[in-house]
């Protein structure tokens, strides 16, 4: 069991210390991070009850086979509820906190959030299926977690920097697109997962490299800028 926790957490602890890295500027505390990588791992226990919830009032006992079905499992059941409680999570843990004072500690936040919630689940994942199931994880499920949550970070920490200048519209907008942007991708994700066909295949591994690419690139720029609040 130790082997397959180690398996579990292992990949999420490298991508943490990555993103922690290149934090160009002051590193944020400890206490914080540690606290919302708890947080995120906590939100699993509201997601899955809200999914098994949503699963039963939409289908039942079974299984959502028809495309809309599949579409509406995947971004609204998964996607939207478990995006929703990682954000929960994120901003109650961090909007308020003193040492949110650059846009890139928006990323870092949610990235530790993220990360946390994917911890959790990996964990779950790995010791119901085994060390196959922790090595496919390692390349898919957690740097998605992680992608979906660098693109949350990246309109958080800018909806943050639009409050503290007054803009309370922006604000609210660009924390609307903080959930709908990963909510999207991580719809879009699951469902060519889910879709058992070369092209869907192909797809999924398509939009994976592009949110690892453009995700990193644009966590990189944001921590180049160093914009301040």
């Amino acid at each position: 069991m130790r082997t397959l926790l180690v398996m579990a957490v292992l990949p999420a602890a490298v991508l943490l210390a990555y993103v922690y890295r290149i934090d160009p500027r002051e590193k944020e505390p400890a206490s914080l991070l540690g606290r919302l990588l708890l947080a995120g791992m906590a939100s699993t226990v509201p997601a899955m009850v809200v999914e098994v919830a949503l699963t039963a009032a939409l289908f039942g006992d079974a299984e959502p086979l028809a495309l809309r079905d599949v579409l509406v499992d995947n971004f609204l059941v998964v996607g939207l509820t478990e995006e929703l409680c990682k954000f929960v999570a994120l901003k109650g843990r961090s909007w308020r906190d003193p040492a949110f004072d650059h846009v890139f500690d928006g990323i870092v936040y949610a990235v530790f959030a993220g990360l946390g919630f994917a911890i959790a689940e990996n964990v779950l994942y790995v010791l119901e299926f085994g060390p196959q199931t922790a090595v496919v994880r390692a390349f898919t499920a957690i740097p998605g977690h992680c992608m979906f949550a660098v693109f949350m970070g990246f309109f958080y920490g800018h909806a943050r920097l639009a409050r503290s200048r007054g803009h309370g519209f922006a604000c609210a907008l660009l924390g609307l697109f903080a959930i709908a942007v990963p909510v999207v991708l991580h719809g879009a994700y699951d469902t060519l997962a889910s879709i058992e066909t070369v092209e869907a295949s192909a797809l999924f591994l398509v939009l994976l490299v592009l949110m690892v690419v453009v995700g990193m690139g644009l966590a990189k720029h944001v921590a180049r800028r160093g914009e301040r609040i």
